[in-house]
């Protein structure tokens, strides 16, 4: 369990330093944007993206001192399953950082930028998929009768409309993540499911 947190903290780090590059990639855009409607939009990835990074620097300490307690790492720990709980949604924040990337790069298409967004969506699908793996494993080491890595909302997403979808940009289908099917006999994690431990 100790090496896929460490693999976790690993993933959100570089997703951390990878936002920030993003970050300084739109600064300029918003500020030479043509109307207030280009601004309005960057705007508002930039701003979310902001308390992504928010969110990771609270949480990457905490599992950090996690990391160096192995005696933390217990399902007994409510202190630990909140950890995991918002682990969890950090995949979450993942997906949407992968979305707003495939969105730049219509953007920055033929640009001097295009290739750092390309090198930063293709690690942000590696480590997507790398978090749902991870989170699975964490799932069976702990044996607890629910599912951190099953279906989310997020990946139910990924299999509906598919003729509302665009086109990915720089990988093709095959190498997009998978998503099991929920087989009905294990309860699903739920944002506040661990909160009444």
């Amino acid at each position: 369990m100790h090496d896929t947190l460490a693999e976790v903290s690993a993933i959100l780090d570089r997703s951390k330093e990878a936002l920030s590059q993003f970050q300084t990639i739109l600064e300029p855009t918003i500020e030479q944007a043509a109307d207030d409607h280009e601004r309005l939009y960057w705007h508002h990835i930039y701003e979310e993206e902001e308390h992504r990074f928010d969110r990771l620097a609270a949480l990457l300490p905490k599992l950090g001192e996690a990391l160096a307690d192995e005696a933390f790492l217990s399902r007994e720990n409510s202190d630990f399953l909140r950890l995991l709980q918002d682990i969890s949604l950090e995949k979450f924040g993942l997906h949407n950082f992968l979305e707003h990337l495939d969105l730049s790069l219509f953007h920055y298409k033929g640009t001097e930028h295009e290739p750092t967004i390309a090198a930063l969506r293709d690690m942000t699908a590696a480590d997507y998929q790398q978090m749902k793996d991870a989170l699975e494993v964490l799932n069976r080491a702990l044996d607890v009768p629910v599912s951190f890595a099953a279906a989310t909302p997020t990946d139910e997403k990924e299999n509906q409309k598919e003729h509302l979808k665009l086109a990915q940009y720089a990988a093709p289908p095959a190498a997009l993540p998978s998503v099991r099917p929920h087989d009905g006999t294990r309860r699903q994690l739920t944002v506040g499911s661990l909160k009444n431990r």
